[in-house]
């Protein structure tokens, strides 16, 4: 299984691919006319040159977050990486908040932190924590005080690694908050279509997905391989599970939210474990139910919290309540002049025959 590896990258620049195709396929069914798919490229995705620049930016936060977190994974254990990258869940609300304008309570926000505590305890829930055995040198004194310096020396660099992990994970979390709501912001500004928004974003996920291709193109090369070597059914699926999620994604956030999205993606978490203890004997431990019962209890809170009615939202939806309310009593008051026009029309058309 070793040998038959795929390379991520090219899995990656696939589902970029396949992302743009599906859209542009749907594209072509929404748009009627006999237009041709070199047309509406032109006139849909190549229109305005300004906004479809864009999208450059959620493609390349993503990137950096994508980077980032790789880098972050390599620096830190993975029970670390799982619970802090947990954080992105607050930098979308926080971002939400500063870009969109979105109320949120003060349960909401303890509503958000607790689901962050959960989805982190349930990810960790079987993660065995990484330990380092040290051999015991005892042949001679010198070798003990050599391997004693050793060891102080990587407890530093392992300081040292950890401090860069977690600036890293912190980094990827603004990242991904900030390129989430980005998008979202970009989605619900403008009349575009979600599927011309998903050609947009996906041309530039190609773009920036070509590069590490060509990064691992000469290794790829000399070990005989193909760009599809190591594609098994298996890998394929998740390829095409990816592509899919991520069309999903755009429709979630284009008609709810990225905080309503990050709720969404808990639950998920916790039916594919649901799913793992029937499949793969998955084992529920303390933590887990722990974490568990967190993300339901967040869940609960966030829905039964609405937003506060000082907000930008409440105020324009009672304003035009208001408004409706105060245009409906007038017509009251005034009631003789809507009738004596309602009679009017009738008897001028009467008149007029």
């Amino acid at each position: 299984m070793g040998g038959d590896m795929y390379y991520p990258s090219t899995a990656v620049l696939v589902c970029e691919i396949m992302k743009f195709s599906v859209s542009l396929v749907l594209l072509m069914k929404d748009e009627a006319g006999g237009k041709t798919m070199v047309q509406v490229f032109k006139h849909k995705v190549l229109a305005d040159v300004w906004d479809f620049t864009r999208l450059a930016v959620p493609a390349g936060l993503y990137t950096v977050q994508n980077n980032l977190a790789y880098f972050a994974m390599s620096n830190l254990d993975a029970a670390a990486y799982q619970l802090l990258y947990q954080l992105k869940i607050l930098t979308t609300a926080l971002f939400s908040v500063l870009l969109l304008g979105k109320p949120l309570s003060a349960k909401q926000w303890l509503s958000l932190t607790v689901l962050c505590v959960g989805v982190g305890l349930v990810q960790t829930a079987n993660t065995q924590p990484t330990t380092s055995s040290s051999s015991s040198s005892s042949s001679s004194a010198a070798d003990a005080s050599g391997a004693a310096n050793a060891s102080e020396e990587a407890a530093n660099r392992n300081n040292n690694n950890s401090l860069l992990g977690l600036a890293a994970v912190v980094a990827a979390c603004c990242s991904s908050g900030l390129a989430g709501v980005y998008f979202e912001m970009v989605l619900k500004n403008a009349k575009t279509s979600l599927w011309v928004r998903n050609i947009q974003l996906s041309l530039f996920g190609i773009l920036l997905g070509i590069l590490p291709v060509m990064k691992d193109w000469p290794e790829i090369q000399s070990q005989g391989h193909g760009f599809f070597h190591g594609y098994t059914g298996v890998v394929w699926g998740v390829v095409l599970l990816q592509a899919g999620g991520g069309l999903l994604v755009a429709m979630v956030v284009k008609y709810a939210d990225n905080i309503l999205k990050g709720f969404a993606t808990s639950l998920s978490i916790l039916i594919s474990c649901a799913a793992s203890y029937f499949l793969f004997n998955f084992t529920v431990t303390l933590r887990f139910a722990t974490g568990a019962a967190l993300v339901l209890y967040a869940v609960w809170v966030y829905g039964s919290n609405p937003a506060p009615m000082g907000s930008p939202a409440a105020s324009s939806s009672s304003s035009s309540s208001s408004s409706s309310s105060s245009s409906s009593t007038d017509r009251r008051k005034g009631g003789g002049s809507g009738d004596d026009e309602d009679e009017l029309l009738p008897k001028r058309r009467s008149s007029s025959d």
